[in-house]
C-alpha cells in the first residue's frame, strides 16, 4: 500500500501535474511543509504567480525559485488570466 505521499504522486503523475523536477524548487514555503509541495506543479505555478503579483518579487527570481523558467511564468500568467487555477 502506498504512503499519502506516495499516492499523491501518483495522482498528479495521473493529472499531469506533477512538476518535473520538485528538487530544483527553493521558494521558502516548500521547505519542510507539509501543505506546500514541491512535486505539485499547479501549486507550484500558483504561488510563484502570487509571490510575483502580491510580494513584488522579480518574475526571474520567483520562476527561479518555483524550478522554472521566464517563458514558464509568462505561459502560466497566459493560462490564470484566461482560465482562472483550471488554466494552470
Amino acid at each position: 500500500m502506498d504512503s499519502p505521499k506516495e499516492a499523491k504522486r501518483r495522482l498528479l503523475r495521473q493529472q499531469g501535474v506533477l512538476h518535473p523536477h520538485p528538487e530544483a524548487v527553493t521558494a521558502a514555503l516548500f521547505q519542510d511543509s507539509s501543505f506546500f509541495d514541491p512535486g505539485d506543479l499547479v501549486q507550484v505555478k500558483y504561488e510563484m504567480l502570487r509571490r510575483v503579483e502580491a510580494d513584488q518579487v522579480p518574475i526571474s527570481q520567483a520562476a527561479h525559485e518555483a524550478g522554472l523558467s521566464r517563458p514558464s511564468f509568462y505561459q502560466a500568467q497566459t493560462a490564470m488570466q484566461q482560465s482562472g487555477l483550471t488554466g494552470l
